[in-house]
């Protein structure tokens, strides 16, 4: 069943019960980050190995075909994917889950900025007023922090760094996605990846090898539930219009919060919880108004750096 909201956006029940499940999902995976013992260059490595590995099964399982050119075109994405990761994992392992959540958050802003010069995107003044509110609540989130046990300015400072990696990451995949399919580019994207981050990680001395059954287990159910959560929203697609799953999906930082609450016992100050609001907020806002001057062909939601 599919049915008109807001004035002709369009959803199905079922379809944005998928998309608030993909959220859930990878709001409480990120928790399995912390809880898991091994360093976060190791994590990283090994899950995207792992990645690699299921995407490749995949590929080739389907019958399609992963040529040289495909890998050559993939490449910019997979080492910026490689490097975001890196970043990610160092982020959320040092600071609340909650401030790398929300400083993520502000990807799709930040792509809308640099679109413009990049693909002729025009951005309006008020899109750029509720940017710079996004940005005013992101940093109400770390002030509001910093007074905890598990905040750390150089964990914020990471987040950071690692959406513009992720945000390189997404416009660089815009180009190539117009000459490889996705499921080849993102099989080319995670190999590429993980060529990037294994040396960083054996450079840093953190182990590559080596782990026990426990270790194993929660980084197996993190892939496993990160990559459902993407299954999930691409099936989505098909039935919820790009508006609404944009809306949903910003509430992930809200569920990441909540999981970090209830598995780390992660506090959650007045000041960064409104913070967090205000991101959440402006970022509804600036949905909503690409919605109602989005083109005919809708581009699915950035997704989450998992």
């Amino acid at each position: 069943m599919r049915e008109e909201v807001h004035g002709g956006v369009r959803a199905s029940w079922l379809g944005a019960a998928a998309v608030l499940a993909a959220v859930s999902i990878w709001g409480v995976v990120n928790v399995l980050i912390k809880l898991s013992p091994l360093p976060a260059l190791t994590f990283g490595a090994n899950r995207l190995w792992m990645g690699t590995a299921l995407l490749l099964l995949l590929t080739l399982g389907s019958g399609r075909r992963l040529t040289w050119a495909m890998v050559r075109a993939s490449a910019p994405g997979g080492v910026l994917l490689g490097l975001e990761m890196a970043l990610w994992f160092s982020a959320v392992k040092r600071t609340t889950l909650a401030d790398a959540a929300v400083i993520s958050a502000l990807q799709p802003a930040l792509v809308l900025l640099v679109a413009g010069p990049l693909f002729g995107e025009r951005i309006g003044a008020r899109d750029a007023a509720w940017m710079g509110v996004a940005i005013v609540g992101a940093v109400l989130v770390s002030v509001g922090s910093s007074g905890t046990p598990a905040w750390s300015l150089s964990g914020d400072l990471l987040a950071a760094a690692s959406l513009l990696a992720w945000t390189g990451y997404s416009l660089v995949s815009k180009r190539a996605r117009r000459t490889v399919p996705p499921l080849q580019y993102m099989t080319a994207v995670f190999a590429v990846a993980a060529l990037v981050v294994t040396p960083l990680a054996a450079l840093s001395g953190q182990p590559l090898v080596g782990f026990d059954r426990r270790e194993l287990l929660l980084l197996a159910v993190f892939v496993v539930g990160a990559s459902a959560g993407h299954v999930l929203l691409s099936w989505a697609h098909a039935s919820v219009d790009v508006s609404v799953s944009s809306l949903l999906t910003l509430l992930q930082p809200v569920v990441a919060a909540v999981a970090a609450r209830a598995f780390l016992g992660e506090p959650i100050t007045p000041l960064a919880a409104a913070g967090g609001a205000v991101v959440i907020g402006a970022l509804a806002a600036i949905a909503r108004r690409a919605a109602r001057v989005a083109e005919p062909e809708e581009v699915p939601p950035a997704e989450p750096p998992l």
